[in-house]
């Protein structure tokens, strides 16, 4: 009777974790993370090389020690940009790593409802969405191709 009652426990605590947020939508929020570091290290990089070429064209025609020492000074900084964004290709490293491990936790809790309950979106499916007040009306920010309704439409529907 025990082992029965924790199956069923377990079989609920499965099926909300499920709901709560799925792997798939876990799986593109990182996607989404690692797509929006990439940018954001490709525009510092390109806004870093203007300024260093800049402060070079500077070093290079100055005739003021202090002018170039400054330059030279700003170049050396820029150089400090360029290694510490050398982070965004090992952060992307790590989370397709956690995407991963999630994908491989998601086909294994899969199958485990397909054992128990028959297919896991008939058990999604019969659980209520027991959020109330604002945690049932956040979903976090959309992905691309999420169906939802657009700031533009929003922005629309008021004169």
């Amino acid at each position: 009777m025990a082992i029965s009652e924790a199956i069923a426990r377990t079989r609920r605590e499965i099926a909300e974790l499920r709901d709560e947020q799925s792997a798939g939508r876990t799986r593109d929020e990182l996607h989404a993370v690692v797509q929006g570091t990439e940018h954001a290290t490709n525009t510092i990089l390109t806004a870093s090389e203007t300024v260093d070429a800049l402060a070079g064209g500077i070093a290079r025609r100055s005739g003021d020690d202090a002018t170039r020492d400054d330059a030279l000074a700003i170049q050396a900084q820029m150089q400090t940009i360029f290694e510490a964004c050398n982070f965004q290709d090992l952060t992307g490293q790590r989370i397709s790593k956690v995407v991963r491990t999630i994908v491989l936790v998601e086909e294994r809790v899969d199958e485990m409802l397909r054992v128990w309950s028959g297919p896991a979106s008939a058990v999604a499916a019969a659980k209520p969405d027991r959020r109330t007040g604002e945690d049932a009306l956040l979903n976090g920010p959309t992905l691309p191709g999420d169906a939802s309704v657009s700031q533009d439409t929003v922005d629309a529907m008021f004169p």
